[in-house]
């Protein structure tokens, strides 16, 4: 079987690729879960920003929202670990997804914010807990690993293409028929978390039709791993720093990027909107040059990609004007799906079961971790720097972190020699 350092085979039709992904049953299924429990996903975060602001009047608490999301990593990444001991990955699939369904259907009747703020941290533990177990299915039932990087792109928009999507018909429900169902139970958010907790009920209908392989690993004690186990399997020391680097790179565009193209370069709103589209727009453009030109080695497509990525982010942050900071985001997205896309091909074709699931579980935690390590960094140091005067508080702190991601490439190349 060709591994990720010897290449995936010769350039193939995209469309081909694509339909015969389709044309199989249990991705098909598994697609299609997480298309649907992500949109219902993406209805219920706006959602629940809008139910926090409205129990506290406060912008201060919304924010504590996304701080909330640094907690869980510490409980999802041992329990993840411990729970890939003595369940299979359906089960675990489908418990994560039973939870969400509860957690969701119950959260409009309780209208107190510590209830709320709990179901915050409930579903995030259960998201990392889930989304390891599904990378590493992915790599079992994908039985052509030439179509191995577009089954990681799919899986990747159904994962964060539908907030957009879903934040869309928040708004549109919003300005139409949610103000006429306040009175009923729950208020008028409720069916918002309704529609999302039947997303869930429908991610585990499909699941539990699947047929999913066995671990091959078997049983035995000595191959069932603990979360620390992890740092203990070379590939991931090799993928997950420069990652977690790279992460923390996007955090900071996340919090920073509505001030930068509307304070710094004076972008109006609806060209910070074509900001985001055309980050959009690069995330598939990276799925495609994926394929389209299969790199001989994916992790060394790892690298170029984020060594791309923390580039693009020096540049863009010293962009005159919005017309290059537009260009820099197709580069930036384009970029950054490409490199997660190849370091997850890397992990699902060098690692069988256990250790694979290991590896994705650290992978998605670490990930989680720094994306809101790096939003929330980012804020706190433009704001000191913006006190303390002299240099562009914004350009600074997105030159420091592009400059992060570069150093870890070049760090752990040079260390890994």
């Amino acid at each position: 079987m060709p591994t990720a350092e010897t290449g995936f085979g010769h350039n193939r039709n995209a469309t081909m690729t694509f339909v015969q992904l389709l044309g199989g049953r249990e991705f098909r299924r598994l697609l299609a879960s997480q298309v649907v429990s992500n949109l219902g996903s993406g209805l219920a975060t706006v959602a629940l920003l809008a139910l926090v602001f409205n129990l506290t009047g406060s912008a201060t608490a919304v924010g504590g929202v996304l701080a909330l999301r640094l907690v869980p990593g510490a409980v999802a990444g041992p329990l993840g670990a411990r729970l890939s001991r003595r369940w299979d990955r359906k089960r675990t699939l489908l418990t994560m997804d039973g939870v969400r369904v509860g957690f969701a259907a119950l959260l409009p009747f309780v209208p107190q914010v510590w209830w709320v703020l709990g179901w915050v941290l409930a579903a995030e533990v259960a998201a990392l807990v889930y989304l390891p177990a599904r990378d590493s299915v992915v790599g079992d039932i994908v039985y052509d690993r030439d179509e191995l990087p577009v089954a990681n792109g799919l899986m990747l928009a159904a994962t964060y293409g539908t907030l957009p999507l879903g934040a869309g018909i928040f708004a549109v429900y919003a300005a139409t028929i949610g103000p006429a169902l306040d009175g009923i139970p729950g208020g008028h958010l409720a069916p918002i978390f309704w529609a999302d907790a039947a997303s869930y009920a429908w991610s585990v209908l499909l699941i539990s039709r699947m047929n999913i392989p066995t671990d091959r690993e078997g049983q035995s004690a000595d191959l069932l791993p603990r979360f620390r186990d992890a740092w203990r399997i070379p590939l991931v020391r090799r993928t997950t720093g420069p990652v977690v680097a790279a992460a923390f790179g996007l955090g900071t565009v996340f919090s920073l990027g509505i001030v930068f193209a509307v304070d710094t370069l004076g972008a109006s709103e609806a060209q910070f909107g074509a900001f985001v589209i055309l980050f959009g727009a690069g995330a598939g453009l990276g799925v495609g040059l994926m394929h389209l030109r299969p790199p001989e080695s994916h992790l060394e497509a790892m690298w170029r990609g984020l060594g791309t990525l923390g580039v693009v982010l020096v540049g863009m942050s010293l962009a005159p004007a919005i017309g290059l900071a537009l260009v820099a985001a197709v580069l930036f997205g384009a970029a950054a799906t490409y490199a997660i896309v190849a370091a997850i091909s890397v992990l699902q074709v060098e690692l069988e079961g256990r250790r694979r699931l290991l590896a994705f579980t650290a992978f998605h935690v670490l990930l989680r971790l720094a994306l809101a390590g790096g939003a929330l960094a980012a804020g706190a140091v433009a704001e000191m720097l913006s006190a303390a005067g002299g240099f562009d508080p914004v350009r600074t702190v997105m030159v420091g972190g592009g400059g992060l991601v570069v150093a870890s490439v070049l760090w752990h190349r040079w260390t890994n020699r």
